[in-house]
């Protein structure tokens, strides 16, 4: 087991916790999970093409979790980011994603749940094994 798996598994959690808890007027119908390599800093995912590689994606429904191909996940957001496309990541369907950073035990999580609700941050397990959080931006 990788040292980072207890904090993967819990910022999932946490992520998947939000996304579950929207009211149902506000609440996508389904999302996208994903895990992505190492970055350096959170904005190298905050981009349209972003050169971290997507080590793995799920699609999240009422129904449960199902794997995906990463290429299925990277045509949903090339399309999101077209020039036809008002809102990037503006799409009934959210996206959760978590990276590690290089060289730390800390995630950078984000959760997009629609164009005026979605968030940024980085999480960690403090000494007690609680999960931490820094949000670095909301919208």
């Amino acid at each position: 087991m990788d040292s980072r798996t207890p904090v993967i598994e819990r910022t999932v959690q946490r992520l998947v916790a939000d996304w579950s808890s929207l009211p149902e007027e506000r609440r996508p119908w389904a999302t996208w999970v994903l895990l992505w390599g190492p970055l350096e800093t959170h904005e190298a995912l905050e981009v349209p093409h972003p050169t971290v590689p997507l080590l793995g994606a799920w699609f999240l429904t009422d129904s449960g979790y199902v794997r995906r191909d990463v290429w299925s996940y990277l045509r949903f957001r090339a399309i999101q980011y077209s020039p036809i496309t008002r809102y990037p990541l503006a799409n009934p369907v959210a996206v959760l994603e978590i990276a590690p950073y290089r060289d730390s035990r800390a995630l950078y999580a984000a959760g997009h749940f629609g164009p005026l609700h979605a968030y940024g941050m980085r999480t960690e397990l403090d000494a007690n094994g609680q999960l931490t959080e820094h949000r670095f931006w909301v919208s």
